[in-house]
């Protein structure tokens, strides 16, 4: 089981765990809950107050330093004011043409997030995209080599705007943004309000095909219904079907940190608790006499999320939601 980070450093950049490790209190809170008590010890939790102990760890004034300088230039191609990604983690397209360094045409907000297996740069995190970004978003999947992107929000909900449309209308259609075609191939309701749409992109002689999986059923600063715990369950095993095979996926919502960072931080603990499971096979008795060997940190995970872009799991709901999923998953996977 060498490999997985359960608690401990994020390897790039990791301002709240120097905070964290003098602190007792907090290395307990941080530390792996054995997954065979972990209905019993999240009981005993208090999750409100371990989310505001997670913003006061990540939310801080070397935080705010190490976000993307303020250029006015750049300004307009940001969704919301207040969602800016870390410096150390952004994503930087390369140069289009010849000319000197041109920010509006290298920046993009959105940040790589390293898988808890150990593998770096495997997620892209980023905002809903805007019409003037457009030709940055299709230019980052192919520069980056994204093999999915996983959709989580609509283009509009309660009368505002979430994302524009970066796809073409119609199965068959074309649209040309910046230097990259894109062209529509399929489109197809696979129920439960997922939407599958197959996009082949062409910058010059480069051509690829990208998978997109648009989630309707994630209502913005919220949480999915209980009932929809299934339908989790099969988004989850797309996006790590593909995670486990090394192949990238890029994750938005409307600003990028919400809904995206929530299924991101699923994504991780579910490929931690696969791992487990085909580890043990269908022999409980290994939970019980090494339950050290076998633990998740929810605290953890969420807590490095939240060093490789602004605000990951924005609200306390989400935060518990993240808890209330992986119990339900760990009695389902494991019959306890």
């Amino acid at each position: 089981m060498q490999g997985y980070l359960v608690e401990g450093k994020e390897t790039n950049n990791d301002y709240s765990y120097e905070w964290l490790k003098g602190n007792p209190d907090l290395v307990a809170i941080e530390k792996g809950i054995p997954i065979i008590l972990f209905n019993s010890e999240v009981q005993k939790r208090d999750l409100e107050m371990e989310f505001r102990l997670l913003r006061r760890l990540t939310e801080t004034q070397y935080h705010n330093e190490n976000l993307h300088d303020f250029n006015p230039d750049i300004q307009k191609l940001n969704r919301y004011n207040n969602i800016i990604p870390f410096k150390h983690s952004i994503v930087k397209l390369k140069q289009e043409g010849e000319d000197e360094e041109n920010l509006k045409d290298t920046y993009i907000n959105a940040n790589f997030i390293n898988l808890i297996n150990g593998k770096e740069k495997m997620i892209i995190a980023t905002q809903g995209p805007l019409n003037q970004t457009f030709s940055h978003f299709w230019r980052m999947i192919i520069q980056e080599d994204m093999t999915m992107i996983m959709m989580l929000c609509n283009l509009r909900e309660n009368q505002r705007a979430q994302c524009e449309q970066y796809w073409p209308k119609n199965v068959g259609d074309s649209i040309l943004c910046g230097n990259v075609q894109v062209n529509l191939l399929s489109q197809d309701d696979l129920g439960n309000n997922i939407i599958k749409r197959v996009v082949k992109v062409i910058q010059e002689q480069e051509e690829k095909t990208v998978i997109q999986i648009q989630w309707c059923g994630w209502p913005d600063q919220g949480v999915p219904s209980p009932s929809d715990f299934e339908v989790m369950r099969e988004l989850l095993n797309m996006i790590n079907e593909k995670l486990l095979s090394d192949q990238k996926v890029v994750f938005h919502c409307s600003a990028g940190v919400g809904r995206t960072g929530t299924l991101i931080a699923l994504s991780n603990l579910m490929i931690l608790l696969k791992a487990y499971k085909s580890h043990i096979g269908e022999d409980k008795s290994k939970l019980e006499e090494n339950p050290e060997l076998y633990r998740i940190s929810i605290f953890g995970i969420v807590r490095r999320l939240r060093e490789q872009r602004w605000g990951m799991v924005h609200t306390s709901e989400q935060y518990i939601y993240i808890y209330k999923f992986i119990d339900e998953a760990i009695r389902s996977m494991f019959n306890i």
